[in-house]
Protein backbone atom coordinates (compact mmCIF):
# COMPACT_ATOMS: atom_id res chain seq x y z
CA UNK A 1 0.00 0.00 0.00
CA UNK A 2 1.57 3.23 -1.31
CA UNK A 3 0.84 6.36 1.53
CA UNK A 4 -0.47 9.01 0.29
CA UNK A 5 -1.57 12.87 2.15
CA UNK A 6 -5.63 12.73 1.93
CA UNK A 7 -8.17 15.43 3.27
CA UNK A 8 -11.05 14.39 5.44
CA UNK A 9 -14.03 15.96 3.75
CA UNK A 10 -16.81 16.64 6.00
CA UNK A 11 -20.22 15.07 4.56
CA UNK A 12 -23.77 16.69 5.36
CA UNK A 13 -25.11 13.92 5.69
CA UNK A 14 -23.38 12.75 8.32
CA UNK A 15 -23.61 15.91 9.99
CA UNK A 16 -27.33 15.53 10.27
CA UNK A 17 -27.07 11.90 10.92
CA UNK A 18 -25.32 13.18 13.87
CA UNK A 19 -27.65 15.61 15.19
CA UNK A 20 -30.37 12.97 14.72
CA UNK A 21 -29.09 10.43 16.76
CA UNK A 22 -27.98 13.33 19.76
CA UNK A 23 -31.11 15.87 19.02
CA UNK A 24 -32.55 15.40 22.37
CA UNK A 25 -29.01 16.05 24.23
CA UNK A 26 -28.91 19.38 21.90
CA UNK A 27 -31.84 20.37 23.24
CA UNK A 28 -31.67 19.75 26.48
CA UNK A 29 -28.11 21.57 26.55
CA UNK A 30 -30.19 24.61 24.59
CA UNK A 31 -32.87 24.47 27.34
CA UNK A 32 -29.99 24.51 30.18
CA UNK A 33 -28.36 27.58 28.65
CA UNK A 34 -31.30 29.35 28.47
CA UNK A 35 -32.84 28.47 31.81
CA UNK A 36 -29.68 29.02 33.27
CA UNK A 37 -29.20 32.88 31.58
CA UNK A 38 -32.75 33.11 32.37
CA UNK A 39 -32.61 32.81 36.56
CA UNK A 40 -29.06 34.18 36.19
CA UNK A 41 -30.69 37.55 34.61
CA UNK A 42 -33.64 37.38 37.39
CA UNK A 43 -32.06 36.22 40.74
CA UNK A 44 -28.51 37.19 40.35
CA UNK A 45 -28.24 40.18 38.06
CA UNK A 46 -29.40 43.38 39.82
CA UNK A 47 -32.51 46.06 37.68
CA UNK A 48 -30.56 49.26 36.18
CA UNK A 49 -32.68 52.73 35.81
CA UNK A 50 -32.07 55.34 33.58
CA UNK A 51 -33.58 59.16 33.97
CA UNK A 52 -32.15 61.49 31.09
CA UNK A 53 -32.63 65.20 31.49
CA UNK A 54 -32.08 67.36 28.04
CA UNK A 55 -30.02 70.44 28.03
CA UNK A 56 -30.30 73.02 25.04
CA UNK A 57 -27.32 75.29 23.61
CA UNK A 58 -29.39 78.34 22.68
CA UNK A 59 -28.11 81.98 21.65
CA UNK A 60 -29.24 84.24 24.05
CA UNK A 61 -29.38 88.09 22.93
CA UNK A 62 -31.40 90.73 24.03
CA UNK A 63 -31.36 92.57 20.38
CA UNK A 64 -34.72 91.59 18.70
CA UNK A 65 -31.89 92.16 15.72
CA UNK A 66 -29.74 89.63 16.78
CA UNK A 67 -32.16 86.73 17.01
CA UNK A 68 -33.92 87.42 13.52
CA UNK A 69 -29.93 87.34 11.80
CA UNK A 70 -29.54 83.23 13.76
CA UNK A 71 -27.79 81.98 10.43
CA UNK A 72 -26.88 78.15 9.84
CA UNK A 73 -23.48 79.39 10.95
CA UNK A 74 -25.18 80.40 14.29
CA UNK A 75 -26.66 76.54 14.50
CA UNK A 76 -23.48 74.80 13.35
CA UNK A 77 -21.24 76.70 16.37
CA UNK A 78 -24.10 75.55 18.81
CA UNK A 79 -23.65 71.94 17.17
CA UNK A 80 -19.99 72.08 18.29
CA UNK A 81 -20.35 73.62 21.65
CA UNK A 82 -22.71 71.01 22.05
CA UNK A 83 -20.13 68.16 21.78
CA UNK A 84 -17.81 70.40 24.03
CA UNK A 85 -20.06 71.04 26.84
CA UNK A 86 -20.93 67.28 26.87
CA UNK A 87 -17.02 66.41 27.46
CA UNK A 88 -17.28 69.33 29.73
CA UNK A 89 -20.23 67.22 31.88
CA UNK A 90 -17.97 64.16 32.04
CA UNK A 91 -15.04 65.77 33.30
CA UNK A 92 -13.79 66.96 37.41
CA UNK A 93 -15.13 69.86 36.93
CA UNK A 94 -18.76 68.85 37.15
CA UNK A 95 -18.45 65.52 38.54
CA UNK A 96 -16.83 66.74 41.72
CA UNK A 97 -19.43 69.21 42.82
CA UNK A 98 -22.05 66.62 41.54
CA UNK A 99 -20.40 63.84 43.82
CA UNK A 100 -20.17 66.69 46.92
CA UNK A 101 -23.80 68.08 46.85
CA UNK A 102 -25.30 64.63 46.42
CA UNK A 103 -22.84 62.92 49.35
CA UNK A 104 -22.62 60.29 46.89
CA UNK A 105 -19.01 58.80 47.99
CA UNK A 106 -19.99 58.20 51.53
CA UNK A 107 -23.61 57.18 50.87
CA UNK A 108 -22.80 54.75 47.60
CA UNK A 109 -19.42 54.96 47.61
CA UNK A 110 -19.58 56.48 43.53
CA UNK A 111 -16.69 58.28 43.10
CA UNK A 112 -14.71 60.43 39.88
CA UNK A 113 -14.49 56.64 38.22
CA UNK A 114 -17.67 55.53 39.08
CA UNK A 115 -19.53 58.97 37.84
CA UNK A 116 -17.84 57.97 34.54
CA UNK A 117 -19.67 54.79 34.47
CA UNK A 118 -23.02 55.58 35.16
CA UNK A 119 -23.33 58.61 33.53
CA UNK A 120 -23.82 58.77 29.95
CA UNK A 121 -23.57 61.91 27.64
CA UNK A 122 -24.67 62.53 23.88
CA UNK A 123 -26.18 65.18 21.55
CA UNK A 124 -29.49 64.72 19.83
CA UNK A 125 -28.91 63.70 16.22
CA UNK A 126 -26.43 66.30 15.70
CA UNK A 127 -28.70 68.86 17.28
CA UNK A 128 -27.87 71.57 19.91
CA UNK A 129 -30.21 68.98 22.33
CA UNK A 130 -27.82 67.25 25.07
CA UNK A 131 -29.23 64.07 26.61
CA UNK A 132 -27.82 63.54 30.78
CA UNK A 133 -28.34 59.87 30.57
CA UNK A 134 -27.87 58.27 34.56
CA UNK A 135 -28.25 54.57 35.25
CA UNK A 136 -28.54 52.97 38.39
CA UNK A 137 -29.99 50.53 40.95
CA UNK A 138 -32.51 53.18 42.36
CA UNK A 139 -34.46 54.81 39.99
CA UNK A 140 -34.69 57.82 42.57
CA UNK A 141 -30.73 58.08 42.38
CA UNK A 142 -30.87 58.53 38.78
CA UNK A 143 -33.37 61.36 38.71
CA UNK A 144 -31.32 62.96 41.50
CA UNK A 145 -28.30 62.51 39.49
CA UNK A 146 -29.24 63.74 36.29
CA UNK A 147 -31.01 66.62 37.69
CA UNK A 148 -27.94 67.76 39.67
CA UNK A 149 -25.64 67.09 36.96
CA UNK A 150 -27.85 69.81 34.94
CA UNK A 151 -28.24 72.39 38.15
CA UNK A 152 -24.30 72.44 38.22
CA UNK A 153 -22.98 72.62 34.86
CA UNK A 154 -25.60 75.60 34.12
CA UNK A 155 -23.95 77.08 37.61
CA UNK A 156 -20.71 76.21 36.35
CA UNK A 157 -20.68 76.58 32.48
CA UNK A 158 -20.05 80.63 32.95
CA UNK A 159 -17.18 80.09 35.02
CA UNK A 160 -15.52 77.57 32.47
CA UNK A 161 -16.49 79.35 28.60
CA UNK A 162 -17.67 82.42 29.49
CA UNK A 163 -20.53 82.15 27.88
CA UNK A 164 -24.27 82.03 29.21
CA UNK A 165 -26.06 79.69 26.62
CA UNK A 166 -27.24 77.03 28.50
CA UNK A 167 -30.60 75.89 28.89
CA UNK A 168 -32.57 73.08 30.99
CA UNK A 169 -34.87 71.54 28.07
CA UNK A 170 -36.50 68.57 30.46
CA UNK A 171 -35.85 67.74 33.88
CA UNK A 172 -35.19 63.81 34.59
CA UNK A 173 -38.33 62.13 35.80
CA UNK A 174 -38.27 58.70 37.93
CA UNK A 175 -38.09 56.05 35.80
CA UNK A 176 -41.08 53.55 36.17
CA UNK A 177 -39.30 51.07 34.51
CA UNK A 178 -35.80 49.05 34.58
CA UNK A 179 -33.61 50.19 31.56
CA UNK A 180 -31.88 46.93 32.38
CA UNK A 181 -30.79 43.78 32.10
CA UNK A 182 -33.03 42.89 29.34
CA UNK A 183 -34.08 39.12 30.31
CA UNK A 184 -35.27 38.53 26.29
CA UNK A 185 -31.83 39.42 25.37
CA UNK A 186 -29.69 37.45 27.69
CA UNK A 187 -31.79 34.45 27.02
CA UNK A 188 -31.32 34.37 23.75
CA UNK A 189 -27.73 34.19 24.32
CA UNK A 190 -27.94 31.23 26.28
CA UNK A 191 -29.31 29.84 23.96
CA UNK A 192 -26.75 31.10 21.18
CA UNK A 193 -24.59 29.47 23.57
CA UNK A 194 -26.21 26.31 23.67
CA UNK A 195 -26.19 26.15 19.94
CA UNK A 196 -22.56 26.66 20.22
CA UNK A 197 -21.82 23.80 22.41
CA UNK A 198 -23.74 22.08 19.80
CA UNK A 199 -21.76 22.88 17.29
CA UNK A 200 -18.77 22.17 19.08
CA UNK A 201 -19.99 18.39 20.04
CA UNK A 202 -20.59 17.91 16.39
CA UNK A 203 -17.35 18.92 15.28
CA UNK A 204 -15.41 16.88 17.96
CA UNK A 205 -17.55 13.70 16.69
CA UNK A 206 -16.37 14.32 13.26
CA UNK A 207 -12.55 14.90 13.52
CA UNK A 208 -12.68 11.82 15.90
CA UNK A 209 -14.96 9.32 13.70
CA UNK A 210 -12.44 7.12 12.16
CA UNK A 211 -14.54 4.50 10.64
CA UNK A 212 -14.89 3.79 7.03
CA UNK A 213 -18.50 3.71 5.97
CA UNK A 214 -18.32 3.89 2.17
CA UNK A 215 -16.27 2.61 -0.84
CA UNK A 216 -15.48 6.04 -1.29
CA UNK A 217 -13.70 6.61 1.74
CA UNK A 218 -11.73 3.66 0.97
CA UNK A 219 -10.59 4.74 -2.23
CA UNK A 220 -9.28 7.54 -0.97
CA UNK A 221 -7.20 5.43 1.22
CA UNK A 222 -5.73 2.53 -0.57
CA UNK A 223 -4.91 2.59 -3.96
CA UNK A 224 -6.26 -0.83 -4.32
CA UNK A 225 -9.32 -1.65 -6.71
CA UNK A 226 -12.41 -2.54 -4.79
CA UNK A 227 -13.30 -5.98 -6.14
CA UNK A 228 -16.42 -6.78 -3.97
CA UNK A 229 -18.27 -6.06 -1.26
CA UNK A 230 -20.27 -8.29 1.68
CA UNK A 231 -23.93 -7.10 2.21
CA UNK A 232 -25.66 -6.96 4.93
CA UNK A 233 -27.57 -9.61 6.30
CA UNK A 234 -29.65 -10.64 9.20
CA UNK A 235 -28.60 -13.53 11.58
CA UNK A 236 -31.03 -16.11 12.41
CA UNK A 237 -30.80 -18.44 15.10
CA UNK A 238 -30.95 -21.80 13.51
CA UNK A 239 -30.72 -23.96 16.60
CA UNK A 240 -34.43 -22.21 17.91
CA UNK A 241 -36.05 -23.19 13.90
CA UNK A 242 -34.54 -26.59 14.66
CA UNK A 243 -36.32 -26.96 18.23
CA UNK A 244 -39.46 -25.94 16.42
CA UNK A 245 -39.58 -28.36 13.62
Amino acid sequence: MNEQDFEQEIDLLQIFEIIKEKLILFILICMVCCTAALCVTKFVMKETFTATAKLIVVQKSNSASAQQNYTYSDQQLSQKLANTYSQIIMSEAISDPVIANLDLFNKYGISSNGYNNIVKVSSANNTEVINVSVTTNDPQLSADIANEITDVFEEKIYDIMQIENVTTLTNAKVPQRKSGPSTMRNTMIGGMIGLLICAVIVVIQLLTDTKVKTEEEVKKIFDYPIIGSIPDFEIRDVEVEEDDN
